[in-house]
C-alpha cells in the first residue's frame, strides 16, 4: 500500500533510501504539478482572456543523496557506482518509488558529486536532476484485461427433436478496465486473429476505433494509443489500417467499459479473436 514516507527509490540498478548506503536527503517535483502550458487567448477590446484547455509541461525531479561508506575506498566505490548509473541516455528509463506505488520515465540531466575534504573519510553527498518529458506518474503494476470478440448465440438446431437442442450461448465481447489514477490513461491494445475488420468501442465515452484489415490465425496487431503507432506483428507499421474518423480510446479515471467486435474468417471454425488491453494507473 502506498504510504506517506518516501521509503526506497530505484534507478539504474541502484536502490536509494532506508537500509542502503545512499540516504535520500531531499526530493522535489514528485508530487508537484508541472508547469502549466495554457492555451488562453486575450479578449480583444475586453478585460480577461478566452481560456482553453490546460496542459502540463515536462516534470523535473530533484533528488538529494547522502553517501555513507565504511571507509574512503568504500565511499569512492559508492561514488563510482552512482556515476556509472547516471550516464546520458538515449531513451527514458524507470525511476521508481516502490513505497509510494508510482514510477516516472526519466532521464538524468544533471549530476553533482562534490568533493568535501573535511568529510572525506566515509561521508559524501550527491544531487541529481531527473527530466521527465512525460510528466505522468504511473502505477508500478502494469494491468491487463482480455476478451474474445462478440459472437451471437448459435440458436436452435433444426429440424426440432426431443429433447430440443440449442447452440452455444453468445460471447459478450466486453471487458472492464479500471484506471485507479486521477488522470486519463493511454492503453496499449493487442488484437489477435483470426478476425476481419476488428472494432474496439469504449462504450463509456463513445470512442470507436475501427481497423480495416484482416488478421489470419497466428497474426496480431499492436496499437499504442499514446503514440498512435499501429504495428503488425509488433514491428511493421500499419497506421493506414485505421479507418478515417476513428476516435482513439482513452481510459478515464474509474471503470471503463470496452466492447470488441469483429467478423469471423471462413475456414477458421472454433478459433476466436482476442483483444487484450494493457494500462497503468495514471495521475499528474
Amino acid at each position: 500500500m502506498p504510504q506517506q514516507r518516501l521509503g526506497t527509490v530505484t534507478w539504474g540498478g541502484l536502490t536509494f533510501g532506508p537500509g542502503t548506503p545512499y540516504a535520500v536527503t531531499a526530493l522535489e517535483g514528485l508530487d508537484d504539478l508541472p508547469e502549466i502550458r495554457a492555451e488562453d487567448v486575450a479578449r480583444p477590446g475586453q478585460h480577461g482572456d478566452y481560456t482553453g484547455p490546460d496542459y502540463t509541461g515536462p516534470r523535473t525531479i530533484q533528488l538529494g543523496l547522502g553517501l555513507r561508506g565504511s571507509s574512503p575506498d568504500d565511499l569512492r566505490a559508492l561514488t563510482l557506482a552512482l556515476r556509472a548509473a547516471t550516464q546520458p541516455q538515449a531513451q527514458p528509463a524507470a525511476l521508481s518509488f516502490p513505497d509510494q506505488g508510482v514510477l516516472v520515465w526519466a532521464k538524468v540531466r544533471k549530476r553533482s558529486l562534490p568533493y568535501d575534504a573535511e568529510h572525506l573519510w566515509s561521508i559524501g553527498d550527491a544531487a541529481l536532476e531527473m527530466y521527465c518529458a512525460d510528466p505522468y506518474l504511473y502505477g508500478l503494476i502494469e494491468q491487463s484485461a482480455s476478451t474474445t470478440a462478440y459472437s451471437p448465440a448459435a440458436g436452435r438446431t433444426y429440424p426440432l427433436v426431443h429433447p430440443r437442442t440449442y447452440g452455444a450461448a453468445g460471447t459478450s465481447g466486453r471487458l472492464t478496465a479500471i484506471n485507479a489514477g486521477a488522470s486519463p490513461a493511454y492503453p496499449v491494445l493487442r488484437v489477435d486473429g483470426p478476425v476481419a475488420s476488428p472494432t474496439i468501442e469504449q462504450t463509456t465515452t463513445g470512442a470507436l476505433l475501427v481497423i480495416d484489415a484482416t488478421l489470419q490465425p497466428g497474426e496480431y496487431l499492436l496499437i499504442d494509443t499514446r503514440s498512435r503507432a499501429v504495428l503488425f506483428m509488433g514491428s511493421s507499421p500499419r497506421r493506414s489500417w485505421v479507418r478515417a474518423g476513428s476516435v482513439w480510446p482513452l481510459l478515464q479515471p474509474g471503470p471503463n467499459e470496452i466492447a470488441y467486435r469483429g467478423s469471423a474468417l471462413a475456414g477458421a471454425p472454433g478459433q476466436t479473436s482476442l483483444l487484450t488491453v494493457t494500462w497503468r494507473d495514471t495521475s499528474l
